[in-house]
């Protein structure tokens, strides 16, 4: 059986890079779901699901990161990410308890 693969490029658009509470947001996204998520930035892969790796990809505004996710879910958790970076990390009421 093939598993499901995505890919997206994505630009670090806020002018912190990709700061603590930025890879919270990407870990959290990307541990809602069962793909494996992989953020490449040069040379340098990590695992999304991983706040510490994802800092330590040393992101900054206007760097290109590639999105890679394998498994179930795959398109969902690289379109969710690739959002979340077009919001610049920014809340927005996505889920509410009264619906």
């Amino acid at each position: 059986m093939c598993r499901s693969t995505a890919t997206r490029t994505v630009t670090v658009a806020n002018p912190e890079g990709l700061h603590l509470r930025a890879a919270m947001l990407i870990a959290e996204v990307a541990r809602r779901h069962q793909a494996d998520v992989k953020m490449t930035k040069g040379l340098d892969c990590v695992d999304a699901k991983s706040v510490l790796q994802v800092m330590s990809l040393g992101a900054y505004e206007g760097e290109e990161l590639l999105l890679e996710a394998e498994g179930p879910g795959a398109e969902t958790v690289i379109e969710e990410l690739a959002q979340l970076f077009a919001r610049h990390f920014r809340h927005e009421q996505q889920h509410t308890e009264q619906e």
